[in-house]
């Protein structure tokens, strides 16, 4: 049985959709992020958010598109539920490719150039590789920010084991059999900003990369 964050989600998607696609899609999105429908919080629901603005943008009006993703972010309490913006949970490799997707389609809208678009995209695969390889279960955030500073923000979270021999790994003078020091050294090096914290409770990204 659905708790009532998850009910009052679907309430809000009736007003854009059909009872039955709203439904459907509000629990669609809590599997693939790995949710229980029965004790999801409302913070926890802005993970959902990319399989959210796919079924939006399959299922509402075009004229009404961006109220609907406007709504459910005001709902959620999250920038990453804005129409462009992303947060996503990563388990698989099937979810590194949809947030490098993401991140293409959030560089698009704000006007990137084809280099900056591709190092945003290079820095989500990576870091999102990162939490599939070592710490079985994530965070990627992408958010653009507008303005004479134009930029995209890219937050990782996991709550994994932690990263050892960090100065070692950013320096590029480490690399473990599958690559991670290859991946953070190369995102560090792609980023105009970069900062990271790891420890026994997980590890923390944040990027940034003028476009």
């Amino acid at each position: 049985m659905e708790n009532a964050e998850v009910e009052n989600l679907i309430e809000l998607l009736k007003r854009y959709i059909s009872a039955v696609n709203a439904r459907a899609l509000v629990l669609r999105a809590l599997r693939e992020s790995g949710l229980a429908s029965n004790k999801v919080t409302r913070k926890e629901l802005r993970l959902c958010s990319a399989t959210l603005r796919r079924g939006v943008e399959l299922f509402v009006s075009p004229i009404s598109r961006d109220e609907a993703l406007r709504e459910i972010s005001r709902f959620c309490g999250s920038e990453s539920l804005r129409p462009d913006a992303c947060s996503m949970s990563v388990v698989t490799e099937t979810d590194v490719s949809k947030a490098r997707s993401e991140a293409r389609r959030i560089c698009g809208r704000l006007g990137a150039q084809p280099f900056a678009m591709q190092k945003v995209a290079t820095i989500v695969s990576e870091l999102a590789r990162n939490i599939v390889l070592y710490a079985e279960r994530g965070t990627i955030e992408i958010v653009p920010v507008a303005g004479s500073g134009k930029k995209v923000v890219i937050r990782a979270s996991d709550q994994g084991p932690g990263i050892p021999h960090l100065d070692r790994v950013l320096s590029g003078r480490y690399q473990s059999k599958t690559g991670l020091g290859r991946g953070l050294s190369g995102s560090q090096r792609l980023a105009d900003r970069f900062d990271i914290s790891t420890g026994r409770n997980g590890t923390q990204v944040t990027a940034e990369v003028a476009v």
